[in-house]
């Protein structure tokens, strides 16, 4: 039976949570639960969403004494804030959350002095009172300062089911969950209706829409750099409507107390939401083999650790692992070294003197670990049959030895007495002890491959090539305008190389090359002040903020809710200049084409004007 395995409070909206063993539950939420809030001069909510460094702000105190008004707030190099009702001025307060307008309480100046030094902007705290003036008509229930519904349950499963397919480990914490229910499927609370834990029974009354806010690296006051866990769910838990779900809300059908371990029964079910899976589940792979191919260069084979045959490949194409090292996920890619026939996977690491994922694989990594791994992805796959002109440098051998043992797996199957006759290899590392695969390559040349080693600081008993790959020695390629070129190595040499096959003659559709390097990111611009025309207001903005940033930062409002390209409600019609609009799940290639941005994710690159397509 499911059971409930933690409860949290939020006592401030978007600052830290608390941790109880037991909780009242009444019709707003879990006393002391988002009680106080932070809000600028004009009444407007502050969350963590524009201001992430709230959530390093430590909430200490009772449930109770939080919900009846004492609360300490401890923060890293400030003095704590203690707050007691006893010294509130307690003024109404015109506020708002989204769409819901009520009013609430004041605390004091010193509150308002400490909060806004912490932020570097003027900033008030306010005190939601022992009862809520937020009535919410459409839930026929008071609701706290929280975005929309009183509780919210995410099930350990769930989220142990996300961290299966995301490039980022994600915790509990990101998505600021009251209930943590353990012993279920994957996802079952998307099928609960009503439920019973201790005293109370709940109404799930529908998934939670989640935001950027959920980006934040715990720990610190910055967002994701590649979007996670938002950009994982958007591609398995995002319903027709745009909305990226993960967790329920709820809604408390009577008061009473709720424990830490209290069973969780099912009373009724309901249908669930269905969500188009594009992000499968990683893959547990096992460390079978681990052995040098080269001076620093290490090839290691992995079978699935569940012992089900693996997704075959095309050779060229690479593994994407998750490694998993003192509770941060690192992403690498790795090429595979051998060919589809043989089962298993295998890659070659070259150690680098700083790299942690290549130095942890050499020292640490040992047979029977397991790791995590996607689908074998990739495009730098060589059509069967073609004369082949292979280049690489360093690492790059890997791709290319998939592609030679791969060809002669094949020539064997057939007979053919000199199965690699159509490849030419050429490969450029530094000495005799970083050639890879000797006898490897030795079984290659006999079975009718050439082989052209460049060694960059050979031995004096090397007879061999001496130096980079040049010019002369492509031009020297027999047969070269006819043949298919693979180039795999650091940018600079694949660009060199590139650069000389083109000037040889060959034309690019002939030329491949395989990088697994990322885009230019907006900071890697130089700064630049740029003129902002919103409607009929202008100003003086720059190159490296979003549109919607700098539009706040001038008091310009425009409609938003996730700020992170996925509700769409920041649209905006671009009338002049340039921006850098991310691909974003809320913009379709339509939209683009109609000059349609969206002003959370679009940074713009000249001067600009545009025109918001809803008002505030």
């Amino acid at each position: 039976m499911a059971k409930l395995s933690a409860i949290h409070i939020y006592p401030v909206k978007s600052m830290g949570a608390q941790s109880l063993h037991q909780a009242r539950v009444c019709p707003e939420g879990l006393a002391g639960d988002r009680r106080f809030m932070v809000i600028k001069p004009s009444g407007d909510f502050i969350t963590a969403r524009t201001h992430p460094a709230l959530q390093l702000i430590t909430p200490l105190g009772q449930d109770e004494d939080i919900h009846a008004g004492r609360l300490r707030l401890s923060y890293p190099g400030q003095p704590d804030l203690t707050l007691d009702v006893c010294e509130f001025e307690k003024a109404p307060v015109k506020t708002q959350v989204w769409k819901d307008g009520f009013e609430a309480l004041s605390i004091h100046a010193q509150a308002d002095t400490w909060i806004s030094t912490l932020l570097g902007e003027p900033a008030r705290l306010i005190w939601l009172g022992e009862t809520s003036n937020r009535f919410r008509e459409k839930l026929d229930t008071r609701v706290s300062f929280a975005d929309g519904y009183p509780l919210l349950l995410i099930s350990e499963a769930s989220l142990a089911d996300l961290n299966l397919r995301a490039d980022a480990i994600s915790r509990m914490s990101q998505f600021r969950t009251n209930l943590v229910v353990s012993d279920t499927e994957a996802f079952a609370e998307d099928g609960w209706k009503r439920i019973r834990i201790g005293e109370v029974e709940f109404l799930l009354a529908k998934p939670c829409s989640r935001c950027v806010m959920t980006t934040i690296i715990p720990g610190t006051d910055r967002f994701h750099p590649q979007g996670e866990p938002l950009a994982t769910l958007s591609k398995f838990r995002k319903t027709q409507q745009g909305d990226v779900n993960f967790g329920q809300n709820l809604i408390a059908l009577n008061e009473g107390i709720i424990h830490e371990g209290d069973d969780v029964v099912i009373l009724e079910e309901q249908p669930g939401e269905h969500y188009p899976n594009r992000a499968p589940a990683k893959r547990s792979l096992r460390l079978i083999t681990k052995e040098p191919i080269a001076k620093d260069f290490m090839g290691l084979s992995f079978e699935a650790a569940d012992g089900k045959p693996l997704p075959t490949f095309l050779p060229g194409q690479h593994l994407v692992f998750a490694f998993d090292i003192n509770g941060t996920r690192h992403i690498r890619r790795y090429s595979l070294t051998h060919a589809p026939s043989e089962g298993n996977y295998h890659i070659g690491v070259k150690r680098t003197r700083d790299g942690l994922i290549s130095n942890w694989l050499h020292d640490e990594l040992t047979v029977g670990d397991t790791v995590l791994c996607s689908r074998p992805e990739g495009r730098f796959i060589p059509k069967a049959g073609y004369p082949l002109l292979l280049i690489s440098a360093g690492s790059g051998v890997t791709p290319m030895l998939a592609m030679v043992r791969t060809a002669l797996a094949l020539g064997k199957l057939k007979g053919v007495s000199l199965p690699l006759a159509h490849i030419h290899f050429i490969h450029q590392c530094r000495s005799e002890d970083d050639i890879p695969c000797h006898k490897s390559l030795e079984d290659f040349v006999a079975a009718g491959m050439t082989l052209e080693l460049n060694l960059t600081t050979p031995g004096i008993e090397w007879k061999g090539n001496q130096g980079r790959v040049s010019a002369s020695q492509l031009a020297a390629v027999p047969l070269l305008a006819e043949r298919d070129a693979f180039i795999c190595g650091p940018s600079g040499f694949m660009q060199t190389v590139e650069g000389m096959l083109t000037q040889g003659g060959m034309v690019t559709s002939q030329i491949h090359c395989e990088s697994f390097g990322g885009l230019t990111s907006v900071e890697a611009r130089p700064p630049e002040q740029l003129k902002i025309q919103i409607g009929e207001k202008g100003f003086v903005g720059d190159n490296q903020q979003s549109l919607l940033t700098q539009a706040e930062a001038q008091g310009i409002k425009l409609l938003w809710s996730c700020r992170a390209g996925i509700c769409g409600s920041c649209k905006c019609k671009l009338t002049a200049g340039e921006v850098h609009q991310p691909k974003a799940e809320a913009l379709s290639d339509a939209e683009r084409e109609q000059g349609i941005i969206l002003a959370c994710c679009a940074t713009p690159l000249t001067d600009v004007s545009l025109e918001p397509l809803d008002s505030v």
